[in-house]
């Protein structure tokens, strides 16, 4: 691996960190605001309702056309033109289809507004399309400095709309006007940023020879969309849309560093190990280097949020928010196990197996779709306890089949994951405890905070940590060795 490309990769993951923090910190103030003084548990039920509809419409516009382009070596304009246009004409077909059922799903719930609302949320999806290209052709040459600039730039903007918005009485408009306006800022700043036009030219033969591989990634990610969103839809149908809100909430802020962590490592050092050729040793010894740095970073945030919930929660939203928490720990247990899971499908993309992503999409999507069946009319608690369960004993068998395609044995894994699961459960059991002794909330969970940084860090320096020497080096040489 060439120097320039270690510096494009250290690069690339300080700056990818920088926009996965910077969005989540930038939307949490926003959210909190919003929480705390404009809007109900019932609003936000109101609107997990229609997630689903968004979340499937991103999948079907990218159509696993980006990770396609990105895995590819040589892109051609063609490539690039014919993408574009594919993406902007399933987006309107989509947004058609949305339009048309908006009624129908406002009668299953019967809520009229949400004929209105899920027709102005899904207004982001044509948009999105518009930008797919910029946006991947960033994420190939691993230019994550722009990328996090226009992001956080959206964001900001969108955040100060939403409370003048919430301040002015719209109530739960905000929380579909939010993605459009973010979408439409990012828009703006990309095509203001990227040289890349597309030209007048469709070839059918491309759109072809990237469907082989992107079909089978549209449709795992499609069931797995489903999977994860369904869960508010139906607890909205069968209890109040208050549990739908809690319930929603739990969810979206137990993914945090599920959806910050883990994405900043694997968008970064993905374009980077498809530099590294089919020598399986390199691969490896990159492989483990990555669930090293994943491991060292996710397990004591996890294990931290675990035992700082109630004194978190009840600081940062307040008392009505309260029946969140227990929904936040069990589905935080999940993700700790989720988190590994989802690195283990970069070897899977760099082998060309996405026949293999989708089969195993499609196992645990069956498995999840069997526990909500026999969990729905229990209660939302078992509900949520289900898909932790499911989700162990998932990431058991998937980390397991994709081990032995790159002979990564149990000891391997153990030494590189196991040291940073006991540091941070020491960590997590340790803070919990100081609840016992402080009772105000603000001072309880400072106090936890800090402690639990200066006791994982410091143990770790102790303790030799590999990743921590690795990190320091890193800083020192601003480079990064993924071999």
């Amino acid at each position: 691996m060439s120097k320039t490309l270690k510096e494009k990769t250290a690069h690339g993951i300080f700056w990818n960190f920088l926009d996965k923090f910077g969005q989540q910190a930038l939307n949490i103030l926003v959210t909190i605001v919003l929480m705390r003084f404009f809007l109900t548990p019932d609003d936000y039920g109101l609107v997990s309702v229609i997630f689903i509809v968004n979340a499937l419409g991103f999948a079907f516009i990218d159509s696993g056309f980006s990770n396609a382009l990105i895995r590819k070596k040589e892109v051609t304009q063609t490539d690039l033109s014919s993408v574009f246009y594919f993406n902007i004409v399933i987006s309107l077909l989509f947004y058609l289809l949305i339009f048309c059922t908006a009624p129908l799903i406002a009668h299953i719930y019967h809520k009229p507004v949400l004929t209105g609302l899920v027709r102005v949320m899904a207004l982001s999806l044509p948009l999105c399309s518009m930008a797919l290209v910029q946006t991947t052709l960033l994420t190939k040459s691993i230019d994550f400095k722009r990328l996090a600039s226009t992001n956080l730039i959206a964001i900001f903007c969108s955040g100060a709309l939403s409370l003048f918005l919430a301040w002015k009485g719209y109530g739960v408009w905000v929380l579909v006007i939010q993605p459009f306006s973010i979408t439409l800022v990012r828009n703006i700043c990309l095509w203001s940023i990227s040289s890349w036009r597309p030209s007048l030219i469709y070839s059918r033969q491309s759109i072809q020879n990237l469907w082989k591989y992107s079909s089978k990634l549209l449709i795992s990610s499609t069931v797995s969309i489903i999977c994860k969103n369904i869960y508010s839809s139906l607890i909205a149908f069968f209890y109040p849309f208050k549990e739908a809100g809690f319930y929603f909430n739990a969810n979206k802020y137990s993914e945090i560093p599920h959806q910050t962590i883990i994405p900043a490592i694997h968008t970064t050092v993905y374009p980077a190990m498809t530099n590294l050729g089919d020598n399986p040793e390199s691969l490896k010894n990159a492989f483990r280097k990555m669930i090293r740095v994943a491991s060292f970073i996710f397990f004591p945030v996890m294990l931290g949020l675990i035992a700082t919930a109630d004194p978190l929660m009840l600081t940062v939203f307040g008392v009505k928010w309260i029946p969140i928490v227990p929904y936040f720990k069990v589905l935080c247990v999940g993700y700790l196990f989720m988190g590994i899971n989802s690195l283990y499908t970069v070897i899977l993309f760099l082998k060309g197996k996405s026949s293999a992503v989708l089969f195993f999409n499609l196992l645990y999507s069956i498995a999840l779709l069997l526990s909500i069946v026999l969990t729905v009319r229990i209660s939302v608690w078992s509900m949520a306890i289900s898909w932790t369960m499911v989700g162990v004993i998932y990431t058991i068998v998937y980390t397991s089949y994709v081990r032995k395609m790159i002979q990564y044995t149990v000891i391997e894994q153990l030494k590189d994951i196991l040291p940073y699961f006991i540091l941070a459960t020491t960590m997590g059991i340790g803070i919990y405890l100081f609840s016992a002794l402080i009772h105000n909330n603000f001072i309880l969970v400072s106090v936890q905070i800090i402690t639990g940084a200066i006791f994982y860090i410091s143990a770790c320096y102790l303790l030799g940590s590999k990743v921590f020497r690795e990190a320091i080096e890193m800083i020192k040489n601003k480079t990064v060795n993924v071999k």
